[in-house]
């Protein structure tokens, strides 16, 4: 799932209810939404190096040129879906293409279309990545549901991101977990493995990507960010 950054504009409750509504649409789809508000062509927060930017500040031309131009500047690698007005003309459109947007079109009525703008820009942005939160304590593989994990699973995970070619030896994941390596009971490293290939198993009915590198440590062979 992405990080998204929904760039709104400064209007009443009533006049907010659509931007409520794609807010309230991404978390659904499991996304994390980071919300700024932008006051004319000036944001009212600094912005983040999130996935994916949302810009919905009522038409496209106008600040909705400005912010996407300051968004691409900022963030080049970024995914920009600019929301246009459904008055707007298909040459304002472009316009927003040009300024940097990936895609500039009005608020889809289907909520399909929207979804699929993003899962497009996420693939961009984020190809073939496994995602480790470790405030939420979850492991996410690519196009999949976030699956659980407990907090020794979180350290080892952590200390495998944190280590060369995801690779560590069992005296680093000990560390990892707060013990000292010469008092360390390695079956608790050999358990919480077992643990968590099968859990990982049993809710995905795959393989985790976990390898084992025997007389050293492990190994885990897929890209893994950690948020």
């Amino acid at each position: 799932m992405a990080n998204i950054l929904l760039i709104e504009e400064i209007l009443t409750s009533s006049q907010r209810q659509g931007s409520h509504a794609v807010r309230k649409l991404m978390e659904q789809q499991g996304h994390k939404v980071l919300s700024v508000m932008a006051d004319g062509d000036k944001l009212l927060m600094p912005t983040q190096d999130c996935d994916i930017a949302i810009v919905d500040v009522g038409k496209a031309s106008g600040t909705g040129y400005t912010v996407t131009e300051q968004l691409r500047a900022a963030h080049g690698g970024m995914g920009i879906l600019l929301l246009a007005g459904q008055e707007e003309t298909a040459a304002q459109r472009v316009a927003g293409l040009q300024r940097g947007a990936d895609f500039c079109e009005a608020r889809p009525e289907e909520a399909d279309l929207l979804n699929a703008y993003v899962d497009v820009l996420l693939r961009r942005v984020a190809p073939e990545v496994w995602r480790l939160d470790t405030k939420a304590r979850t492991l996410r593989a690519p196009r999949h549901d976030a699956v659980e994990i407990n907090v020794r699973e979180v350290a080892l995970l952590r200390a495998l991101a944190d280590s060369a070619r995801n690779a560590a030896n069992r005296s680093t994941i000990a560390h990892a977990f707060g013990a000292d390596w010469i008092g360390f009971d390695e079956r608790v490293l050999e358990k919480t493995v077992s643990r968590l290939r099968r859990k990982w198993r049993e809710r995905t009915l795959g393989d985790l990507p976990l390898r084992t590198l025997h007389g050293v440590g492990y190994c885990f062979t897929e890209a893994l960010q950690v948020h």
